[in-house]
């Protein structure tokens, strides 16, 4: 039976899933998978004849249906997915057609099984109203009605069916993982799936319905050995049992710490979605074991998954102390946890919020849907953690423990939003691809408003604010159509960094417009429906989402959906405003400029081929609407201290407002003077909290006041015509879209002394990061020091503006100000961090958090001081030479392991010369000082890369970033970097981040254009028995290239004096200006990189192979034929091989006797047939346009 009809029309598979059940035995050694899968389906076609399901990677055995042997024919298969072998990179578009076919194969199916004729399709009595049934929905792209059809409904007609398909895995490249199966491997052995990409990955190991609407009940029985020993024994072995296997811990623990005891005892566990329901020894083999597992929840295939290892168990809802803790969620679900041996501390330490993340959700958003939560902690997982049905696979990377304290935030956002994917994302899916914004988007805005509960709302605000408009320019929107699957999740990243964001300012729009809870009462409302049955096959689309929302809050959203959803871009936003007091009005003028002064979207190593295919398939980066609408509040700070919010009417592209001002002018007066003695009272240490709370404003940054501090510190203040203007001012300050209702850039003509009011008096995290922003951007002077030196010393500020502020301090560290910035940076330091009077710093303390985040940003703020001929300061880089030299971390409790790759990362960044267009040419590069501070730089990264291979830090975090520094180093021509040395780092021994960093850098210093190491890569590529190295590395290979297209890449060796010759040759500075400007435009680019690769055979080569190879996942080879097809031109030629007669003389020896033989030389082939007439050879050839 078709799927499409000849107009193009789909009309189903014409059956549905209702439940599938999976045997699978797992043999760890030969990276094999024997199953048999069983799945149960309902016809809704009475002339259905063919069942059409996803199997890719899987050897079919036997399928039976109805237990009567079944035909079945691969419509396309893998193996099919290459062209022959004289085949070359010009004729991609021969292999283009090939990935087309194989991609249309995702949504209906690759493998047809034939329904035997003695197999009937039998109707059944309909069933009664009281009776519960399954409810499922046909996939229809062309349908936007949330409403189910009739003809989805009559599958309760036929009575079903069961398909039992019979099947082997072997070595699988995509969705299962086999780690630690090598004899030479130090990892523990195990198994487990990896759903990447979205929606093509699971029909790799189990013939199923691949997608993410077909859902259904499931059953898993898994046969494992039941420990280690007994996995040699089944192995056949003849290795000692007692291998590296037994005695190695796995990759995290690379520090040479060894077992006490030889592992071969260690047990095998199984985690599967849903509930163990029996644990049996295998009947067959007394060294395996079964376990079963069964999940009543409908689930798609997408989100089925399972891991096998000798996994150590945690019950993390012991956390969960209910005589303290009001809690409901972490009571009633269980939360388990599971890593590999030696990372028990870790594990409790990374994941003990769990559970109050699970009574949040439970709290706010309703019950959980299944009845257990498991985390499992997986070495060389290819992604940071994968949300699974009950389950989350995550990488061993995420762990880390107590003395560590940087990767709290990180980690505790992926595992939230794993958990918070078990609500949606999960158990709600989207109903079209286009819709998986909503999907991601609301399990991260749940996720962040937790972690505003467990961290605070100051947190929360500033993250949110910072990202805003980092990455939406040139992006597409949202609800992006040519989203299809396979679907990497890189390529979703945006959306995951948008989508919440615009949630939220929906929610503050909801709220402001009328008696709403807004998305507080949105979501529950959604996840109800979904448990209730309401929510047809539990998808959701982006128009019921507004639906809801407008029925909730009683508002049309049809404006806001067409700009943040369907639109692309963001506001910008110029605002003026000035005080009428003849009519007492402050008038405002706001012009939106996004459609004139939106920057082109910047090229870059990471979005160079998404760009050049965008450039070569002649569509034009998507512009930002010409006007944004909706409502905007606009708070005004009045004279006695009092907020008055206006809430205004944004429509067009210039809009005009007049505000009413509140305050009369005699009060005004009055109120200023209070003000003005309030202020003097603070600074003679006089003013209490009582006069605070009695004037309704509470001062940051009136601290370092007094006259000997003044002196101390060189502060300085206002002039006197300031003050008179401040005076003068009828308002404090004013800002603008004070509720963060707005995705925008905005610049205010306010002067700089209402942001300093603003600054010290505003509670809003926002409204002080605005104000540090402005004071950073605006030309420095002396007093701006002062403000935000006075910002980074008091604590009473969140730490993320006092980090902000020390950064902003740079601006005023110049020559014309007398290095001022400069020096508030060291006093800060010195104060805070040093012995009183010295440059040495004490002994490192981190327990407090805040302090420890501005003791990291000092350093780093200090190394981006620079001179006008772009030069670090020489006493910058002796106070942070000193620092390094003499760090003590003896008595901290907590690791300083990324203290120290901040500081020598800021040292060593003070070694390179930024680029200024004025160059001051009396230079010694050689000078003691500067050859001092190079030799101290390259001696101690040398001393703590040998530390860090004896005692590794965390992730070998300093190797990491002492590689990272010397290519630096190198690029900016004051070290010559060694091939070899770094290529050592790229050995299988390493730690997997190592290698990566090694890699990485060898490429982009040109390693492409090495053959050598070209064949050294692709081979990693092909064979590394590492996953996530494999993977990775391929996308290193295409930002090298995309660095090839982007920048001249030429060898660069240490600059000296003696070799320094400076030419006054005009033709040569134009020459190279033009090499920069060609690469700068995507047409120049593409061009300058078709060159750079010409002649490079062996790169052709290796490329081609990897794009014809099986052994790599489909998202690298696509990306790979990407990237070929962007680079070289079709040709329809085939290179054709013909065998001919050997034409070689040939010698002939016969024996004749007493020790004689006689050697002829054979006549040949070619002189034999030179007579004769040569027969004609007859090539037909098809399909040429």
């Amino acid at each position: 039976m078709s799927d499409i009809e000849d107009d193009g029309t789909y009309i189903g598979r014409g059956f549905s899933i209702t439940h599938q059940k999976v045997i699978i035995d797992v043999d760890f050694m030969n990276r094999k998978l024997r199953g048999c899968t069983e799945m149960t389906i309902v016809p809704t076609d009475p002339l259905l004849r063919k069942i059409r399901i996803n199997s890719y990677n899987c050897d079919i055995i036997s399928i039976y249906i109805n237990e009567i042997e079944a035909s079945f024919e691969y419509l396309f298969s893998k193996n099919e997915l290459k062209l022959y072998k004289s085949s070359s990179v010009h004729q991609h578009h021969l292999l283009r057609k090939k990935f087309e076919a194989f991609h249309a194969t995702f949504e209906y199916g690759n493998l047809s099984i034939n329904i035997p004729k003695s197999v009937k399709i039998e109707s059944q009595e309909p069933k009664k109203n009281n009776e519960t049934c399954i409810q499922t929905e046909e996939k229809d792209p062309n349908n936007s009605n949330d409403q189910i059809s009739t003809k989805d409904n009559i599958f309760s007609l036929f009575l079903p069916i069961v398909v039992k398909i019979n099947y082997l895995v072997k070595n699988p490249s995509t969705g299962l993982n086999f780690v630690g199966c090598d004899i030479d491997d130090n990892k523990y052995p195990h198994v487990f799936t990896t759903h990447v990409p979205i929606s093509a990955a699971t029909s790799n190991w189990l013939p199923c319905i691949e997608g993410i609407w077909d859902r259904c009940t499931w059953d898993f029985e898994i046969t494992v050995p039941k420990t280690l020993r007994d996995m040699w024994i089944l192995s056949n072995s003849s290795t000692s049992l007692i291998g590296n296997h037994l005695y190695y811990n796995n990759d995290a623990m690379d520090n040479g710490n060894l077992l006490n005891e030889p592992n071969d005892h260690l047990e095998f566990k199984v985690i599967c979605i849903g509930d163990q329901l029996d644990e049996f020894t295998s009947p067959e083999n007394n060294h395996k074991k079964t376990v079963c597992f069964s999940l009543g929840s409908l689930v798609s295939s997408q989100f089925v998954s399972f891991a096998v290892g000798p996994f150590d168990e945690i019950n993390l809802t012991n956390f969960c102390n209910t005589d303290k803790d009001d809690t409901m969620g972490c009571s009633s679900v269980e939360v388990l946890g599971y890593c590999l041996p030696g990372r028990v501390i870790e594990l409790r330490n990374s994941c003990m919020f769990i559970y109050k993340a699970i009574d949040f959700f439970v709290r706010e958003y309703g019950s959980y849907p299944y009845n257990v939560f498991k985390l499992c902690f997986v070495d060389d997982h290819p992604t940071s953690a994968v949300p699974c049905a009950s389950m989350v696979i995550a990488n061993n990377n995420l762990l880390f423990p107590p003395d560590i304290v940087d990767p709290i935030y990180s980690t505790t956002r992926i595992l939230t939003f794993t958990l918070a994917n078990q609500w949606i994302g999960v158990n709600i899916v989207p109903k079209h691809w286009n819709d998986i914004w909503l999907t991601i988007g609301l399990a991260y805005y749940i996720t962040d408003l937790f972690l505003c509960k467990l961290m605070g709302n100051n947190d929360y605000r500033f993250r949110l604010k910072k990202v805003m408009c980092e990455e939406d320019i040139g992006r597409p929107a949202l609800t992006d159509p040519k989203l299809l699957p396979p679907i990497d999740p890189f390529s979703i990243e945006f959306i995951s960094l948008k989508a919440p964001v615009v949630l939220y300012i929906l929610e503050k729009r909801l709220t402001k417009s009328g008696p709403s809870w807004g998305l507080s009462r949105i979501i529950p409302k959604l996840f109800l429906q979904a448990m209730g049955g309401n929510l047809i096959n539990n998808t959701l689309s982006t128009s019921h989402f507004l639906k809801v929302s407008e029925k909730v809050s009683r508002i049309s959203l049809d404006v806001f959906a067409q700009q943040w959803i369907h639109g692309q871009g963001y506001p910008r936003l110029r605002i003026i405003q000035r005080f009428n007091r003849k009519k007492m009005l402050i008038e405002v003028g706001i012009r939106q400029v996004q459609d004139v002064e939106t920057p082109p979207k910047p090229l870059t190593v990471t979005g160079f081929f998404d760009d050049a295919k965008y450039y070569v398939d002649n569509l034009s980066n998507p512009s930002p609407l010409p006007v944004f609408m909706g409502t905007m509040t606009i708070r005004i700070h009045e004279a006695d201290g009092t907020p008055y919010d206006h809430v205004v009417e944004i429509k067009e592209a210039f809009t005009k407002l007049d505000i009413q001002y509140n305050i009369k002018n005699k009060k005004l007066r009055k109120n200023q003077s209070r003000k003005q003695k309030k202020d003097i009272m603070d600074i003679d240490g006089l003013g209490d909290i009582d006069n605070d709370n009695d004037f309704g404003v509470q001062y940051f940054g009136n601290i370092l006041q007094s006259e000997q501090e003044m002196k101390d510190w060189k502060l300085e203040e206002w002039p006197k015509e300031d003050e008179e203007k401040m005076s003068d001012e009828a308002f404090e300050w004013i800002r603008f879209d004070a509720d963060f209702e707005w995705i925008c850039l905005m610049w205010v003509n306010q002067p700089d002394y209402m942001y300093l009011s603003q600054l010290r008096q505003d509670r809003d995290v926002i409204a002080q990061y605005e104000a540090v922003q402005y004071f950073s951007n605006s030309k420095a002077n002396s007093a701006y020091s002062t403000i935000l030196l006075r910002t980074l010393m008091d604590s009473r500020y969140y730490y993320g503006i006092r980090c902000e502020a020390a950064l902003a301090l740079v601006k005023c560290a110049t020559e014309e100000l007398n290095w001022i910035g400069w020096f508030h940076l060291f006093k800060a330091f010195q104060t805070n961090y040093c012995f009183p009077n010295s440059s040495i710093s004490k002994s490192n303390n981190f327990s407090n958090l805040s302090e420890y985040y501005i003791q990291c940003v000092i350093p780093v703020a200090m190394s981006k001081i620079r001179d006008k001929n772009g030069n670090s300061l020489i006493q910058v880089k002796r106070f942070l030479a000193d620092l390094l030299r003499y760090n003590d971390n003896s008595t901290n409790k907590f690791s300083d392991s990324y203290y120290i790759c901040t500081l020598i990362n800021s040292l060593a960044s003070t070694l390179i010369t930024e680029s200024r267009e004025s160059f001051d040419f009396n230079i010694n590069l050689n000078n003691s000082e500067n050859k001092s501070i190079i030799e101290t730089v390259l001696s101690e990264i040398e001393r703590l890369q040998k530390i860090d291979q004896l005692l590794p830090s965390y992730q070998n975090i300093i190797s990491i970033t002492s590689l990272k520094i010397k290519y630096n180093l190198s690029k900016a021509g004051i070290i010559f970097l060694d091939f070899q040395e770094v290529l050592r780092y790229t050995r299988l021994a390493n730690y997997s981040l190592v290698r990566l960093t090694a890699f990485d850098i060898l490429l982009k210093l040109g390693g492409l254009r090495q053959g050598p190491f070209t064949r050294y890569v692709f081979s990693t590529i092909f064979n590394d028995k590492s996953p996530i190295i494999r993977r990775y590395l391929s996308f290193s290979v295409s930002e090298a290239l995309a660095l090839m297209a982007l920048s001249d890449q030429q060898e660069q060796a240490p600059i000296t004096t003696e070799q320094m010759i400076i030419e006054d040759d005009n033709d040569k500075a134009i020459e190279q200006k033009k090499k920069i400007l060609v690469r700068a435009n995507i047409s120049g680019a593409i061009t300058a990189l078709r060159q750079e690769i010409m002649e490079e055979e062996i790169l052709k080569e290796e490329l081609w192979a990897c794009v014809n190879s099986d052994k790599l996942d489909y998202v690298t080879r696509n990306n790979f034929l990407n990237i070929i097809s962007l680079l070289f031109d079709p040709k329809d030629s085939r290179v054709i091989t013909l065998k001919i007669p050997n034409s070689k003389p040939r010698l002939t020896a016969q024996i004749i006797g007493e020790g004689k033989l006689i050697i002829r030389k054979e006549a040949t082939e070619k002189e034999l047939n030179r007579n004769k007439k040569l027969p004609k050879i007859k090539i037909k050839i098809s399909n040429i346009k």
